[in-house]
């Protein structure tokens, strides 16, 4: 078989059947939230439950749904539930490079202002 007629019949179906069925889920309900572990979920799939919460963790992990921590409980939705949810609770969507910031900040304040390609510049060795 060519490797294009494989590439073709594959585009679009990057989600395994069973993941494909729990993200359409989710965006059918997508005022809803579901707590981990939820059995009514699974039984509206008609799946097991061990195999939901594997399942909901690799979609977020993938980045096709989203999660948020509320109190001691995850909930699992679709983006547009999660963040309503993050939105009615005033969690605002942190910033991954916060912390990063932060600390250049307090090692500008340490040492000043460093130029990375002066820095580079002055240890590049006499090969360059």
């Amino acid at each position: 078989m060519k490797v294009t007629d494989i590439a073709r019949r594959n585009e679009g179906s990057d989600l395994s059947p069973l993941k494909a069925r729990v993200a359409a889920y989710l965006e059918q309900h997508a005022d809803e939230v579901y707590p981990y572990r939820d059995e009514r979920l699974a039984k509206a799939l008609g799946i097991k439950p061990s195999a939901l919460n594997f399942t909901l963790w690799a979609l977020q992990r993938d980045g096709v749904i989203d999660k948020e921590k509320v109190g001691r409980k995850v909930y699992f939705g679709c983006r547009t539930a999660i963040a309503d949810l993050r939105k009615r609770l005033g969690h605002g969507r942190r910033d991954p490079l916060e912390r990063a910031r932060a600390n250049a900040a307090r090692i500008e304040q340490r040492s000043g202002r460093v130029d990375a390609i002066e820095l580079l510049d002055a240890v590049r060795g006499p090969w360059q």
